[in-house]
């Protein structure tokens, strides 16, 4: 295989990686979004079960109500445990685009490691107006990879709360914005990844249709 022949195969890879992490990113954002809701439902729920310990019923007037304050508890802890297995939905999802992400990523490292004695040092390094290097782009790639698989572990450690610890869940909302605004630096990471490397996406689409 030529040196251009090895060029243009670790090229496609890039493309179909970026074209997936740009879907991906799209599908992260959502799910990010979603779980800030059941996150600010979660918490009231939890300040209501709260709420529903300390009072004491019989000194109300309704105290006639016997099994009230049974019924309400079992009625809010029902309502906590299905919006717990929504946001464990929701972090299902986060964990697939984690995944999708590390694999394709992984499968754009074996291609550049077939490639990469045919390539050389010299075309790993050149940049022209259209594309960046293999280098620059092999780096990218490694660090939304690395960004995906910290920002999971992280969100999946904040949201391990015992259900029962009803302050802790009160917080949660707070904790996971906090996450998201130590977060945004990386996350712009993505996006402005995808604007650098737009021309030579198109590039390479105008090739596959000429090819």
């Amino acid at each position: 295989m030529s040196e251009a022949a090895a060029l243009a195969s670790v090229h496609q890879s890039f493309r179909q990686c970026f074209d997936i992490i740009e879907k991906q990113h799209e599908e992260w954002k959502l799910a990010i979004k979603e779980c800030d809701s059941i996150l600010v439902t979660l918490s009231n729920l939890a300040e209501q079960l709260q709420a529903c310990n300390k009072v004491t019923f019989e000194k109300t007037p309704l105290s006639t109500f016997t099994d009230l304050q049974d019924r309400l508890y079992f009625k809010l802890k029902a309502a906590m445990d299905l919006t717990l297995e929504k946001l464990n939905d929701n972090m299902c999802s986060v964990q697939k685009v984690r995944d999708a992400v590390s694999h394709q990523v992984g499968a754009v490292l074996y291609v550049y490691e077939l490639n990469m004695e045919k390539l050389g040092l010299d075309a790993s390094l050149k940049r022209s107006a259209v594309s960046p290097s293999v280098a620059d782009m092999l780096e990218w790639l490694q660090d939304i990879e690395k960004y995906y698989r910290n920002q999971y572990i992280r969100r999946k450690l904040l949201l391990q709360v015992n259900p029962d610890r009803l302050s802790e869940i009160q917080s949660l909302p707070r904790a996971w914005a906090e996450l998201e605004d130590k977060s945004t630096a990386k996350q712009q990471l993505v996006e402005d990844t995808l604007l650098g490397v737009a021309l030579f996406r198109e590039a390479e689409c105008e090739k596959d249709r000429f090819s």
